[in-house]
């Protein structure tokens, strides 16, 4: 008989995560990259590849990612930009408010990334 440990915290919590919410997650150039789809703003109804670096997500799901990386013609109007490992993205800082609230946190930051990205001009 073979017992499989199922991740509760870090990347591979994260991933699964991901994945029970069918946004795609992979591994690739040091970060977690997964889709989502923006229900408003300039990419509304057009999926959308973003990421989050892999040290960002060790402590998933007690805190949650700062930084969110996008590919360069995802742009925003007012933004803290900076760089990202994944060649032609690039990281915009933007803060989750009363992190730890939600019942399932990546629902939680799945809406996150959505309302950011609805942001995008």
């Amino acid at each position: 008989m073979t017992t499989q440990l199922v991740a509760t915290t870090g990347i591979g919590a994260f991933v699964a995560a991901l994945e029970s919410y069918a946004a795609d997650p992979e591994v690739t150039s040091g970060l977690v990259t997964y889709t989502v789809t923006p229900v408003t703003g300039a990419l509304a109804g057009q999926p959308v590849r973003t990421g989050v670096i892999l040290d960002e997500v060790v402590p998933w799901p007690m805190a949650p990612p700062h930084w969110i990386h996008v590919p360069d013609h995802v742009a925003f109007a007012q933004t803290n930009k900076g760089g990202s490992p994944m060649p032609g993205w690039a990281s915009h800082s933007r803060d989750i408010k009363a992190w730890g609230t939600a019942a399932t946190p990546i629902a939680a930051w799945l809406a996150h990334v959505r309302g950011v990205l609805g942001g995008a001009v």
